[in-house]
């Protein structure tokens, strides 16, 4: 049998408990709440002077390649038109007439064109690993639909 003090003081623990609970909870919450955001840094960069020799192992996509001439050899290209094809001469290359864009890619980095490809072209330039996750499936995609050329 217990008395009614024991059940008394059996409740004040609880509260007591439930207090130190309650308390814990809304310091984290307030400190959470004072935490500022991290700064998500500019994965985009807009220029018209960029360069292809700035990348180790190019893949280039071009819908329409103006000018293949700053095209390093060790680069894998996609195009669907090209102006002049003795440019074109012993660089590793496939015709595929689904080709949409522009763009320069590796695993890190891109250069995504505004227009055909050519040097001085308004691009857009990003680290963003979406993006350029994105942009090497989709080389890889035409890449393996791609058709090597007889004519170069």
């Amino acid at each position: 049998m217990t008395n009614g003090f024991e059940n008394g003081s059996m409740i004040a623990a609880w509260i007591a408990v439930g207090m130190v609970i309650g308390i814990i909870i809304s310091i984290s919450a307030i400190e959470l709440s004072r935490r500022k955001p991290k700064k998500i840094e500019n994965a985009f960069r807009c220029t018209e002077r960029w360069s292809i020799s700035n990348f180790r192992n190019p893949k280039v996509v071009a819908e329409y390649l103006l000018d293949a001439s700053s095209i390093p050899r060790n680069a894998k290209i996609v195009v669907k038109k090209c102006s002049d094809k003795s440019n074109l001469r012993g660089l590793d290359i496939r015709y595929n007439p689904n080709v949409k864009g522009s763009f320069v890619v590796e695993s890190d980095r891109a250069i995504i064109l505004s227009g055909p490809f050519k040097e001085n072209e308004l691009a857009l330039i990003t680290v963003n690993k979406d993006i350029v996750n994105r942009l090497n499936e989709l080389f890889e995609a035409y890449w393996k639909e791609g058709i090597k050329p007889r004519d170069v």
